[in-house]
């Protein structure tokens, strides 16, 4: 019993391995060798039957249409009167015959492996005879046209008719020679196209025999595959309850199926437990969104803190209070130069806002300006790049933006400039972003320490060198709308702070329709 099961096992997993797609590719391969096979056949036919009877046929034809015209130029002469017959119309005659002669002997085949001896001789005793035969013509010819007949006469019947004999004879013996084995050959080619009519037919059926059977393989292979499709666009759909795939073959595609319906099981099972987890996600966002509010609350209370370090209030009231006795002692250049700065400290104070106008910020920049150009003089300028189509009074930007970028170019880049030196800003619409530089023609920063000033940005310290700056930076990180900072520099030549900022168009408040001349507090 144990034999017998041994004997089965090999011959089970050999149809086993005969799979689907193998059966198609041996049946795909057998109907190209099918059918190379017919094209074989009818390419032969061509050029091994049908070629050689056509040229027989041509050749049989060639030496006809010779034999006419010799037969045509003799029979012009013998109807010749010699003694008032029209000369010109004889000659014209004649050398159309003779055209038409070396035509068609140029086209009698002369080859000894195609024509085989006898007519290969014949066609050569043709061609020598021809040519006596012409040169003959050619003497008649000239005595004609020379006013000689009775001369032309003489070559004509002592010359060019005997020639002319011998060539009508050698040509009508070529010609049954071509005629007698036309006939043998085309009973030879009769059985042979009888044979390959034969093939042809048997060829044409096994195609179709081999073309019905990869019908019917494709059709097993493709339907099961188009109802996975169709199943799979109702589970795309969400649709997870359409009915299994039957394959009932015992195949690849069977194998398929089953994985498919599988997966289709699998997956039901995975979107129950995605929707479950989908439940404790929500709930647990809600948690996350709590926690997100109350780090929000903690965020804007460091960046107030940030704000904080430069407005001590102090500063403002003792500023109030120096200002007062400048003016007491009629100090005015000092007392104004104490109002710019009490700007200064008063939008620090007043500006709780987190946006503010760019007009607000450019004021309080140009109060800073007054102050460093009393004490460096003519040795530091300073210019603004503002477009026609920004809207300083509409366009709202983070409060005290400007004026520490401002401050740390006249004292890192300017002040250390013997020469002195320019500052500008310049403003830009990109799209839904606002760009703002900060250039200068100072001493620059060589890479090494640019490259620290780029790695403090990311940390900034609470005190130290650029504060301002690393203050600047903190606070658009904080935004969290994407605002970010770029700082290039080069030694002797300058640097650039670039502002990357998302454009914020401010809209009017009913009182601020109504009143629209009224001064913004915060600019005093």
């Amino acid at each position: 019993m144990n034999r017998k099961v041994q004997r089965e096992v090999p011959a089970t997993k050999s149809r086993r391995n005969l799979t689907l797609m193998r059966r198609i590719y041996l049946f795909v391969v057998a109907f190209g060798v099918a059918l190379c096979t017919l094209l074989g056949v009818y390419y032969y036919q061509e050029k091994y039957v049908m070629e050689p009877l056509e040229r027989q046929t041509s050749n049989i034809y060639a030496i006809s249409r010779f034999l006419n015209s010799i037969e045509s130029s003799l029979t012009l002469m013998e109807s010749y009167r010699w003694d008032y017959g029209d000369a010109e119309a004889l000659v014209k005659g004649i050398e159309q015959q003779k055209k038409n002669a070396a035509s068609y002997l140029q086209s009698i085949e002369k080859d000894l492996n195609t024509v085989g001896e006898e007519q290969y001789l014949l066609a050569r005793a043709v061609s020598t005879t021809y040519l006596t035969f012409s040169q003959s013509m050619d003497a008649v010819e000239e005595d004609l046209k020379a006013g000689y007949v009775t001369l032309a006469s003489t070559r004509y019947y002592e010359k060019a008719q005997p020639c002319g004999t011998y060539l009508q004879q050698y040509t009508r013996q070529l010609l049954e020679a071509a005629i007698y084995q036309n006939q043998n050959d085309y009973l030879h080619t009769i059985t042979l196209q009888q044979q390959l009519h034969n093939l042809q037919i048997l060829v044409v059926c096994t195609c179709v025999i081999l073309a019905a059977v990869l019908i019917v393989l494709m059709r097993r292979l493709l339907g099961p595959v188009q109802e996975m499709a169709l199943a799979s666009q109702q589970i795309a759909g969400g649709n997870l309850d359409v009915p299994d795939i039957i394959a009932p073959q015992e195949d690849e595609i069977g194998r398929m199926a089953a994985s498919f319906n599988e997966m289709k099981h699998s997956m039901k099972n995975r979107v129950q437990l995605l929707n479950e987890k989908n439940e404790m996600q929500q709930a647990l966002h809600r948690r996350e969104t709590e926690t997100l509010e109350m780090q929000a609350l903690v965020e804007r209370e460091k960046l107030q803190q940030l704000r904080s370090q430069i407005n001590p209030h102090f500063l403002f009231n003792t500023l109030n209070v120096i200002q007062y006795t400048a003016g007491q002692e009629k100090a005015y250049r000092t007392q104004s130069l104490l109002t710019s700065l009490s700007k200064l400290f008063r939008y620090s104070l007043g500006s709780n806002e987190e946006k503010v106008p760019l007009s607000n910020e450019i004021r309080i920049v140009d109060s800073l300006f007054l102050l460093y150009h009393v004490r460096f003089g003519d040795r530091i300028r300073m210019e603004w790049g503002i477009p026609d189509d920004i809207d300083l009074t509409e366009t709202m930007v983070p409060s005290f933006l400007l004026q520490p970028l401002v401050e740390n170019a006249f004292h890192h880049g300017l002040s250390p400039k013997e020469e002195g030196g320019l500052v500008r800003i310049e403003f830009e619409y990109r799209g839904d972003r606002l760009i703002i530089r900060v250039c200068d023609d100072g001493v620059g920063m060589d890479a090494k320490t640019l490259a620290a000033v780029r790695q403090r940005l990311e940390t900034p310290p609470t005190n130290g060198e650029h504060i301002g700056l690393y203050n600047v930076a903190a606070r658009l990180r904080l935004q969290a709308d994407g605002s970010q900072m770029k700082i290039d520099s080069r030694p002797g030549v300058g640097t650039q702070v670039e502002l990357d900022l998302p454009l914020i168009i401010r809209e009017e408040t009913e009182e601020e329709k109504e009143n629209p001349n009224a001064e913004n507090p915060d600019c005093g």
